[in-house]
């Protein structure tokens, strides 16, 4: 077990201290560590390590304590580790599964009632990162991180409307709160992260489950549009939402339905599409049981393989013909994506974009990030390059380079939350901070 000099403290003079502010957060707040009472120019690693159910996940920096015998991540550079350069949210953002685990796994919170706990360790010397959990490592001071999707005053409720299954999350107050319906890709069951963080920065927003959950279908191909125009009913006319319409955000397979609900529904006024193609895949949507929107199916024969696993990115054949028309309701559309995203290939979006009439070409924002994944979640969260998809049973390349991947993350969170607050009808603003 290694050697620890000094655990957690916060006042702690004549002995290396580490502080942490804010100590609990949420995980889109950037946060301070910094490191005091070291030698003058000693080398440091700083370390963080989470578990969230079977993924365990470690980073680290390499510093260099100034003059004063301090380090603050903010300001110095880490000279190596998972990271390099200087900002202050590297030590999340790096965040890597462990020496044996698989590379092939993500931090995903089932839970959003709980915190994620990140430990924090300063180490004496640079130390290699497959190394860091030997004996012989000397521990000199550590402490704890809770950052959160839900605030403690956003309030959960479980939704059992009719056929309609998942959670509604409402930020503290009265309201009513500008809506938002999220929903998530093909691997289908109920995920509920960004609807609370959604609800944590003050809006009204409904984590929707579609296939795969509770009593609901299990498959993509019994999908029913009914079902989500219902959806999209039963939020606008909550009395906890602001009238006058309401946004959807949708990831992957979300994103392509966010699309289909925008050009469907007069209700919908802001339309999110993050990674999702633009074309319907996999199988026809339904509407009242009959086929209402084709689908193009995936072309097995070109998938792409390698050790890292598959890559779907030319296995649908694009046109014009077969992108769904967003444009007809006029919602206003977010279209975000990665340039090396391994799923589809997102330089398709640009002919989508330009097939837009030329009248409603305003009412749509593209940002294709460079060297960017498919996977673009809440900020400083880690890149997962890829994993199994139950679904499919196979391992899939999601693309995207750690660095570059987290500044998009970081600059779509900021993009989505404005253009939700812009177009979407306000009325009341709540504090983000716990």
């Amino acid at each position: 077990m290694a050697r620890q000099f000094t655990s957690g403290g916060q006042t702690c003079p004549s002995r290396p201290c580490l502080n942490v502010s804010p100590g609990v957060a949420l995980v889109d707040e950037r946060i301070s560590i910094t490191v005091s009472s070291l030698r003058p120019l000693q080398r440091v690693t700083v370390q963080a390590w989470v578990e969230e159910r079977k993924a365990v996940f470690s980073s680290c920096g390499y510093f260099v304590a100034d003059q004063h015998g301090q380090v603050d991540i903010s300001q110095l550079a880490s000279l190596g580790g998972t990271y390099k350069g200087v900002d202050s949210m590297g030590l999340f953002w790096s965040l890597k599964p462990v020496p044996g685990a698989s590379m092939k796994t993500r931090i995903i919170t089932s839970d959003v009632t709980t915190p994620l706990v990140f430990k924090l360790s300063v180490i004496d010397d640079h130390i290699p990162f497959d190394d860091l959990q030997l004996p012989t490592t000397v521990v000199l001071a550590t402490g704890v991180v809770k950052r959160w999707y839900k605030h403690s005053a956003v309030r959960k409720i479980v939704v059992r409307e009719g056929s309609l299954r998942g959670a509604l999350f409402l930020p503290a107050g009265v309201g009513p709160f500008p809506g938002v319906l999220d929903m998530f890709g093909s691997t289908g069951g109920l995920v509920e992260f960004r609807a609370a963080l959604l609800a944590s920065q003050g809006f009204a927003s409904f984590a929707l489950g579609y296939f795969g959950y509770d009593d609901l279908p299990k498959t993509l191909a019994d999908l029913d549009l009914d079902y989500f125009l219902d959806a999209v009913d039963w939020l606008a006319s909550h009395p906890n939402v602001q009238p006058g319409g309401i946004g959807v955000v949708g990831t992957s397979k979300g994103g392509e339905l966010a699309f289909v609900l925008g050009m469907s529904c007069d209700k919908v006024k802001a339309v999110v599409n993050i990674s999702g193609s633009p074309i319907f895949s996999f199988a026809d949507l339904k509407k009242s049981g009959k086929s209402h929107v084709k689908a193009l199916e995936m072309d097995f024969s070109k998938l792409d393989y390698s050790d890292e696993g598959i890559t779907t990115r030319n296995s649908f054949q694009y046109d014009t013909s077969t992108f769904i028309p967003v444009w007809k309701k006029n919602a206003a559309v977010l279209y975000l994506c990665g340039e090396e995203d391994g799923t589809w290939n997102t330089q398709h979006a640009k002919t989508f974009k330009d097939s837009f009439p030329a009248e409603k070409r305003d009412n749509i924002e593209l940002v294709i990030y460079p060297r960017t994944g498919h996977l673009i979640e809440p900020p400083y969260m880690p890149l997962c390059r890829t994993s199994y998809h139950r679904v499919l049973d196979m391992v899939l390349v999601w693309g995207g380079q750690p660095e570059a991947h987290a500044a998009a993350q970081e600059d779509a969170w900021k993009r989505i939350l404005h253009f939700l607050h812009k177009h979407l009808p306000q009325e009341h603003h709540t504090s983000s901070r716990l």
